[in-house]
């Protein structure tokens, strides 16, 4: 996404589950934040949240 662009939910929805997907799958977090085009803060944050949450 461009910066400025709006994202909608599920395209960020897509984008995180892509860039897990891809860490599970052996390849660096900052590679598939690259490739996704987010920032690794957005993933790290959102890796988090999802950890927090379950317990």
């Amino acid at each position: 996404m461009r910066r400025g662009q709006k994202t909608s939910a599920e395209q960020v929805l897509l984008k995180l589950r892509q860039t897990e997907v891809q860490t599970a799958q052996g390849t660096s977090l900052a590679l598939a934040c690259k490739e996704a085009e987010i920032s690794e803060q957005s993933c790290a944050m959102s890796a988090y949240g999802r950890k927090s949450s379950t317990h």
